[in-house]
């Protein structure tokens, strides 16, 4: 048995262009609040969840039209909620991202 047999099918991961623009904005947002290297990590590991196990959040409601659910995610500082289709294995990234409140270090201890 090869290797690349049992390794899993990404899901390939579709982002409006209004989601892509929000991005961009909620950058420069976490950059100007001083949490920019943080908000770009947060992008980044969203990424590569959603195309590794889209199920990592908390789903919210079952599609009708198509086998699918919605999903929340949140990766701090980040919240996106999206589509999750697994028998055609697509991500669909269409509601606007919420940038979340920074969070103070010293209220987590």
């Amino acid at each position: 048995m090869s290797t690349a047999a049992s390794e899993p099918v990404p899901y390939r991961v579709a982002y409006s262009e209004q989601v892509r623009q929000r991005l961009l904005a909620l950058a420069d947002v976490a950059r100007e609040r001083g949490d920019g290297e943080t908000f770009l990590a947060a992008l980044k590991e969203f990424h590569r969840r959603l195309c590794l196990y889209p199920q990592f959040g908390e789903p919210l409601i079952d599609l009708k039209q198509e086998s699918g659910q919605v999903w929340i995610g949140i990766v701090r500082p980040l919240a996106m909620r999206y589509g999750v289709f697994d028998e055609r294995r697509v991500v669909m990234v269409a509601a606007l991202p919420v940038l979340l409140p920074k969070s103070d270090p010293q209220q987590s201890e």
